[in-house]
């Protein structure tokens, strides 16, 4: 723990159970995924749609960004892994952190908290909302800082360093995906695909921008189900 983390979540954290109306509703923003992913996501398919002379450009960023997000989210979970665990802060006794009302105690228990996975991903998003225009992308981060990444601060689910180390991620991996390299090799071929098997891009394209504003939790939770499913027949 470091100073900052510790002054941040002594802030938030006095204003914990005072009200059970304000700590479900900070709960339930944080657990709900069309809140979080969804309306991103929406601004995305408006950005890919909206009619313009830099359309095609736009569309290709905006795969690039797509791209960044699934870079920065393997990223994010080898540096967990990799890392030194880290504690959550409803976790840590040495906070004495107050649980806000409706939280578990037990949650996300095991789970390194740095890098926060949501603040890798949603801001990597936020960062490719730039290309549709300045002020949806402004837009975009400030959505994800107050409705992504503060309540799960709140809670205790992350330290700020978390949620700032997690943007970092995202955001400089979502750039990468940008350069003029990428864009050529990958995006623009992507794009080209979209125009002439639209048929196949477009089914492609909705699962996957569903799984992002899923938090990819249906897949991951279809994985697990397979692989366990698979070492119980191997078992027998």
């Amino acid at each position: 723990m470091n100073s900052f983390d510790i002054e941040i979540i002594n802030i938030l954290n006095q204003f914990s159970q005072l009200s059970w109306a304000v700590d479900s509703t900070v709960h339930f923003i944080s657990g709900n995924n069309l809140i979080k992913g969804g309306v991103l996501m929406t601004i995305f398919w408006f950005g890919w749609f909206k009619a313009s002379k830099n359309q095609p450009i736009v569309q290709a960023r905006l795969i690039s960004t797509l791209f960044g997000c699934f870079i920065a989210m393997v990223l994010a979970r080898a540096l967990a892994k990799l890392l030194p665990f880290r504690l959550r802060p409803l976790h840590e006794e040495r906070l004495d952190f107050v649980i806000p009302f409706s939280m578990m105690p037990a949650k996300l228990e095991g789970w390194s908290s740095f890098p926060s996975d949501h603040a890798v991903l949603f801001y990597a998003l936020s960062a490719g909302m730039f290309y549709i225009s300045k002020r949806v992308g402004i837009f975009a981060l400030v959505y994800t800082t107050l409705f992504i990444g503060l309540p799960r601060i709140y809670l205790g689910l992350h330290y700020p360093t978390d949620i700032i180390g997690g943007a970092f991620v995202g955001i400089v991996i979502a750039l990468l995906c940008q350069s003029n390299y990428f864009l050529d090799k990958v995006s623009y071929s992507v794009l080209e695909f979209s125009r002439t098997k639209p048929e196949i891009f477009y089914p492609l394209f909705f699962i996957i921008t569903y799984q992002i504003a899923d938090m990819f939790e249906s897949s991951r939770s279809f994985f697990s189900f397979l692989g366990s499913t698979l070492i119980a027949a191997l078992a027998y």
